[in-house]
């Protein structure tokens, strides 16, 4: 068997089936985004599931286009986005969802703008979880967060696929720190 995911989805498994389930299925948090100018973009609602998180993703705003689309390992999004920190990756894979070394747990795929800037979207990251019953949770002391860069994620470049700034980051919280103000 190669390495990489399969080797991850064999160890995830072999974990769930030893061990019993530590997920707390139906978890939930949010991640309310905003742009480098600050505007709000929308709101990325997050949910446990069996095999990972289910994220909905409801922006506007955005440039039309492909961007790229990462878990990001710190709660904090500053400046030009770089205090979210580096990919989310503790099990030290390469970049890129067509890597055969990787890829990294917070690696996802593309979010995709229409020409007036919305994206409607349901995506499926099966390499992370939010339970703090869990080793290694999104949602650990310092937090995590997501971020949305001005191009697309080629998918094999290290260590952001070639997908330049970052133009959108959202801190990880329970939905009632981050929903929308009324």
């Amino acid at each position: 068997m190669r390495g990489g995911l399969q080797g991850v989805l064999l160890g995830c498994a072999i974990c769930l089936v030893g061990t019993g389930t530590a997920f707390a299925i139906g978890e939930t948090a949010t991640a309310k985004m905003k742009g480098a100018d600050g505007k709000d973009l929308g709101t990325i609602e997050i949910t446990e599931t069996m095999a990972g998180v289910l994220l909905r993703v409801s922006l506007k705003g955005l440039p039309p286009g492909q961007h790229g689309f990462h878990w990001h390992v710190a709660g904090t999004c500053e400046g030009d986005f770089s205090s979210a920190g580096a990919i989310y990756n503790p099990f030290g894979a390469q970049h890129g969802l067509l890597n055969v070394e990787g890829p990294m747990a917070g690696d996802l795929t593309n979010v995709v703008a229409t020409e007036s800037g919305d994206v409607e979207a349901e995506i499926f990251s099966p390499l992370v979880t939010l339970s703090s019953a869990t080793e290694d949770p999104l949602l650990d002391a310092d937090g995590a967060s997501l971020v949305i860069f001005e191009n697309a994620d080629d998918h094999t470049a290290d260590p952001e696929g070639n997908a330049g700034a970052r133009i959108a980051c959202g801190v990880v919280g329970p939905p009632t720190e981050n929903a929308p103000a009324p």
